[in-house]
């Protein structure tokens, strides 16, 4: 039983894209190297034709992926909401974040391939679809640096979100704190503090079903005496097999009898 001053903000969910950075790695990495190679190629020849296929190959397999894992975060997200009766739909306005990022030299090239190749408005499109609701885009500056309690900013590092003041010591998730304070600020129009017995409980989840290490490390030392009992019992069974099609070699006698024609004569 809590107190009943205790505030407490249920509902919390994050869901990770790592699944979604992963998948465009990998294309990066492909289209990488068969660009390398179709730069030594000459225009029309056979192998050209063969590695530009493979390269729109690369990028179709690709695309469906990423519009796979974007059904599924919005059909989780969208499950929240439907859950929570949720009326109104506000999300980070991000538009446009990818433009000044070289010119004000925020982040490195890999960071801005990252933010280039974000799909979020097909994230915002499917979530949209998928809920019935029109999305509110609310501005979301400082919003993962601000403390909620004290209102001081403080650069995380990392996906956990402390504050460093010693009176305050406010700790939570940073995509749970982002949200936080798009929220207050959805509200109140600015940063707007809560209190500091608030507690908050946020979920994480994949998008897709993944196994973590523990499950891997189990599945492989039970995997592992199932595929060499099977690969011995394939080995025995192709032995006999091999066995059984070899034609049987006739004994010695026996084929010395049949090759010698019957010489005997009969006596009068």
């Amino acid at each position: 039983m809590r107190s009943p001053n205790l505030t407490v903000l249920k509902g919390g969910t994050c869901h990770s894209a790592g699944k979604a950075r992963a998948i465009n790695s990998q294309r990066n990495k492909a289209i990488g190297k068969h660009q390398h190679k179709i730069s030594k190629c000459k225009n029309g020849s056979p192998r050209h034709r063969r590695l530009v296929a493979a390269k729109k190959k690369v990028n179709f397999k690709t695309k469906l992926a990423l519009c796979d894992f974007d059904h599924q975060v919005s059909h989780k997200a969208a499950n929240h909401v439907i859950n929570h009766n949720t009326a109104t739909l506000i999300v980070g306005d991000v538009r446009g974040i990818e433009k000044h990022s070289k010119a004000k030299r925020s982040m490195g090239r890999h960071g801005r391939q990252q933010l280039f190749q974000w799909s979020r408005g097909r994230q915002g499109r499917y979530l949209q679809e998928k809920t019935k609701l029109e999305l509110v885009h609310q501005d979301e500056s400082y919003s993962s640096q601000t403390c909620p309690a004290c209102l001081r900013r403080n650069r995380p590092s990392g996906r956990h979100y402390r504050c460093k003041s010693p009176i305050c010591g406010f700790s939570c998730h940073r995509d749970a704190l982002g949200a936080i304070n798009i929220l207050q600020k959805a509200i109140y129009a600015e940063h707007s503090p809560i209190g500091l017995d608030t507690t908050i409980l946020v979920t994480y989840l994949r998008a897709e079903k993944h196994w973590s290490l523990n499950q891997r490390k189990t599945h492989q030392k039970v995997q592992c005496p199932k595929t060499r009992a099977r690969s011995s019992a394939q080995n025995r069974a192709l032995s006999e097999t091999s066995q059984t099609s070899k034609p049987k070699l006739a004994n010695s006698s026996t084929s010395a009898n049949s090759l010698v024609p019957d010489q005997s004569v009969p006596v009068a």
